[in-house]
């Protein structure tokens, strides 16, 4: 089992990025995608939990994980998100995240996402699907915050090492939300952590990033 030095030791190693938007693309990005992605593409996504529709320029979203989708890839330009009450197009720049959220009676938000791919570490994003703003991610074993500050209804990401499995909890100063347990942090690879407002408080859960054509 990681100790707290060592947990401390990664969590040092994080990249903290500029509030909701991505850096700019790294040389070896376009790496990762080779033959398989062209690299001036981008990727989008949803986050719309309650929603019985979606699909990003025209690919129908079948496989929502308590309402988020994979990360499609998509050619630069206006694209058309639909969602089963609404839709917009979202401006998409080259080699490029981007993800949009959806909440319950309200329009949809479009968020540029910071996520690094590198080979040595993992992306984590926190969405915050709710009213609480100043929401912390916060690592109990390193008595640590990994991600500051995400405001209500927003996306913030940040690169920590990997591999790890850590918890996490959802804060609000010194009150937890809500928790996530055991969390699988792969390299090259990226995990987003949904929080969300329920009539009891608030519940979260985390699903692995996914790609799809």
């Amino acid at each position: 089992m990681m100790d707290r030095r060592t947990c401390l030791a990664a969590l040092g190693a994080l990249v903290a990025l500029p509030m909701g938007l991505a850096s700019p693309a790294h040389a070896g990005d376009g790496a990762l995608y080779k033959d398989v992605f062209d690299p001036n593409s981008s990727f989008v996504r949803i986050v719309a939990p309650g929603q019985t529709f979606g699909s990003i320029d025209g690919k129908s979203l079948d496989a929502l994980t308590n309402g988020v989708s994979g990360y499609v890839n998509v050619m630069p330009g206006a694209i058309p998100v639909v969602f089963s009450d609404g839709s917009l197009d979202v401006e998409v720049a080259p080699s490029k995240h981007y993800t949009v959220v959806k909440m319950e009676g309200q329009e949809p938000q479009v968020f540029e996402d910071a996520l690094e791919l590198s080979p040595a570490k993992a992306d984590v994003s926190v969405v915050n699907l709710t009213t609480q703003g100043d929401v912390n991610l916060y690592v109990p074993l390193a008595k640590a915050v990994a991600i500051k500050a995400v405001p209500a209804a927003d996306v913030r990401s940040i690169a920590l090492k990997a591999p790890l499995t850590l918890d996490f909890d959802l804060r609000s100063g010194e009150d937890a939300l809500a928790s996530v347990a055991a969390v699988e942090l792969k390299r090259k690879a990226g995990v987003t952590i949904v929080l969300n407002q329920t009539g009891a408080g608030y519940d979260a859960f985390a699903v692995a990033n996914s790609y799809e054509r």
